[in-house]
């Protein structure tokens, strides 16, 4: 058996391909909303199979391919009871993006 070494960006895109890869198998539209995927994006996303998923995240190597929030500074200085509302009603994406 093999051991594959990965990055922890590696990591984190390979969790993330799985996450909605999975969750597009239950809900498609919610998995757009919550990874604010578009129509195509999520197409490709959900033919993937595990074996293009690993080929993904190895030859992108270190580069991340889900970029953190816009205001994840603000989430986190935000008192943790407020965190999940805000974060509910605040777009992940830039304004304008």
């Amino acid at each position: 058996m093999s051991h594959v070494q990965l990055s922890d960006v590696q990591y984190i895109n390979l969790s993330v391909l799985t996450a909605i890869k999975i969750s597009m198998q239950h809900d498609k539209v919610a998995t757009c909303c919550k990874f604010a995927l578009d129509a195509a994006q999520a197409d490709l996303l959900e033919n993937l199979s595990a074996d293009q998923i690993w080929a993904i995240v190895a030859n992108v190597g270190p580069a991340t391919l889900f970029p953190p929030r816009h205001d994840l500074l603000s989430l986190l200085q935000t008192p943790l009871p407020l965190a999940g509302p805000l974060a509910a009603v605040r777009s992940p994406r830039q304004p304008g993006r």
